[in-house]
């Protein structure tokens, strides 16, 4: 297709770096992704003007990989085990191996973390202390 050659002046110019080459992503995906990120793309640049224009690249494929360590962290508060008031999410904490799962953690330890947060600002408005000193309650906890 237009736009889509491997060589000649449509192919995009790159600098030697290691791992990276240029590669004419429709003949390497199936042709109903291939499909559906052309689809996206325009849809895209119907909001950003130019954004799959012909000097356009796109950067692939994601690779499937997740911290090395987890932070170990209780089930039901999503409190770290031996480090109060840390409450470790996402890929880099070892509890996702991707952008949707580490979306899907942080919202599961933002809905454990908002208890503690409302507490901690309550108990603090409840003693009389002003309202800076609420913020720094829950800093502490």
């Amino acid at each position: 297709p237009p736009g889509m050659a491997r060589d000649g002046p449509m192919a995009p110019r790159l600098r030697e770096t290691i791992g990276v080459a240029a590669a004419p992503l429709h003949e390497l995906y199936p042709p109903p992704l291939t499909a559906a990120l052309r689809d996206g793309m325009r849809a895209f640049a119907a909001s950003f003007p130019g954004f799959d224009g012909q000097a356009a690249l796109l950067h692939g494929v994601e690779t499937r990989t997740s911290a090395p360590v987890q932070v170990s962290r209780d089930r039901e508060t999503c409190e770290a085990l031996g480090l109060r008031g840390l409450f470790p999410a996402g890929e880099g904490a070892g509890y996702a191996g991707g952008i949707v799962s580490a979306a899907v953690d942080g919202i599961r330890v933002a809905e454990a973390l908002l208890p503690v947060l409302v507490g901690g600002i309550a108990a603090a408005r409840a003693s009389g202390a002003p309202s800076g000193a609420a913020q720094e309650e829950v800093g502490q906890r």
